[in-house]
């Protein structure tokens, strides 16, 4: 029988037994991997977001409290680690991204903000909606509309959606109290279904991510 996670930390403190980490690793390391995939676009970003967050989990073992699942803790730190890394190339790159999180600023819901460009932008490339979609191409339609969201959106989305972490341990992860995160889940899926509704409308494929 496989063993639980805090089995698995258990063992791991008490005998120092690398092995055990690395069932821990590898039980996390798929999910964390994608997730960053989505979150930053960039395979070799998601590698490296994978090797810093079991170096950070390696040193900080000890700070687990068990208040939350391991699983939230992980994400925790492997989503602050993605944050950083796409700060450092808006940093690098000149680009400052306006943060849409309606809960904190409604009255730009119906702006012309960098959000809504960035979803006009991807409309206007995509291909015709009357075009048959296979499976990866509806996976690689829904990836690439994942990146047009702004950052807090996607990420729960991401978490919820495709991860299946509950409300609450998405409050830990990204640090957001509960009706924040709703917030941004609702508004997140909106902006989702204004982008991949005219590519499905045609099809018996629904636009919602599940």
């Amino acid at each position: 029988m496989d063993l639980s996670d805090e089995a698995l930390i258990d063992s791991f403190q008490k005998t120092k037994d690398s092995n055990y980490f690395r069932s821990l690793v590898r039980r996390y390391q798929n999910r964390i991997y994608s997730a960053a995939y989505r979150f930053l676009g960039s395979m070799e970003e998601a590698e490296e977001v994978v090797q810093e967050t079991y170096i950070k989990v390696h040193q900080n073992l000890d700070k687990f409290r068990r208040q939350s699942s391991f699983g939230a803790w992980i994400f925790r730190i492997s989503h602050n680690i993605c944050v950083d890394s796409l700060r450092v190339k808006q940093r690098r790159r000149g680009i400052h991204l306006v943060s849409f999180d309606p809960q904190l600023a409604p009255e730009q819901e119906d702006s012309n903000d960098s959000a809504s460009q960035v979803i006009s932008q991807l409309a206007d490339s995509s291909p015709c909606p009357a075009e048959a979609f296979d499976f990866k191409e509806q996976s690689e339609l829904i990836e690439s509309s994942l990146k047009a969201l702004p950052d807090s959106q996607r990420a729960v989305v991401i978490l919820h959606d495709l991860e299946g972490f509950s409300y609450q341990e998405i409050s830990e992860i990204v640090g957001a109290n509960l009706g924040t995160v709703r917030s941004r889940l609702h508004y997140g899926r909106l902006k989702l279904r204004q982008i991949l509704e005219p590519y499905f409308s045609s099809s018996n494929v629904s636009p919602s991510p599940r």
